[in-house]
């Protein structure tokens, strides 16, 4: 086993050594909202609007064939947990701004140029994030946050070079919770929260 595990480290290093790996880094607004699902008893559950938060931290694209990446990096996310709470007529509110550092685990496709150093990408894969800011209060109604979280991940985007190795690149960027975000509340299991939000990415590619 410590062999078979050896081996595929040392593989894994050639590959990536031999491989183009472009470094860059994003950043850029979005809109977060988040989805509930409820079989709480007596209370009903209602979402609360939609909040402008932002990401941004480095990216790592990794060449496997012309014009396809593995794309990951190591992404500051911020989010927005807000709901309502009707409970036999007594309403509460909650309002959360979860953070994350989110793996992205993607593939990065590029078109043939379609203008003088322009190339359109599409990006789509998953993301792996972990809380940093537990922000659950024992007094409400949720208590914690979970540690990790899963999204789908889907962008869209222009890429333009402006020198031999560094490029600009922007586009769109949607992602939707796949996990129930709350590890803890006082409902227990028959509360649920996912968050989603879509935004804009804008970065630099060196």
């Amino acid at each position: 086993m410590k062999k078979l595990l050896f081996s595929i480290l040392f593989l894994s290093s050639v590959y990536f050594a031999e491989a183009q790996v472009r470094f860059g880094f994003k950043a850029g607004p979005n809109i977060s909202f988040n989805r509930i699902d409820s079989e709480a008893e007596n209370t009903d559950f209602r979402t609360e609007g939609v909040g402008l938060r932002f990401q941004l931290g480095p990216v790592f694209d990794i060449e496997f064939k012309e014009n396809h990446y593995f794309s990951t990096g190591l992404i500051f996310t911020a989010k927005r947990a807000s709901f309502s709470a009707d409970s036999l007529g007594t309403v509460y509110n909650e309002d959360y701004n979860p953070q994350y550092l989110q793996v992205p685990l993607t593939l990065k496709l590029f078109t043939e140029e379609i203008g003088l150093d322009k190339k359109l990408y599409f990006q789509f894969g998953g993301t792996v994030d972990f809380n940093t800011n537990d922000e659950g209060d024992p007094d409400n109604i949720v208590t914690s946050f979970r540690f990790i979280d899963l999204n789908s991940l889907l962008a869209i985007g222009l890429e333009y070079g402006i020198g031999i190795n560094t490029k600009l690149f922007g586009g769109v960027i949607y992602q939707r919770g796949l996990l129930n975000t709350i590890n803890t509340s006082i409902y227990e299991d028959s509360f649920n929260l996912r968050t989603d939000y879509v935004g804009l990415e804008i970065g630099v590619i060196f």
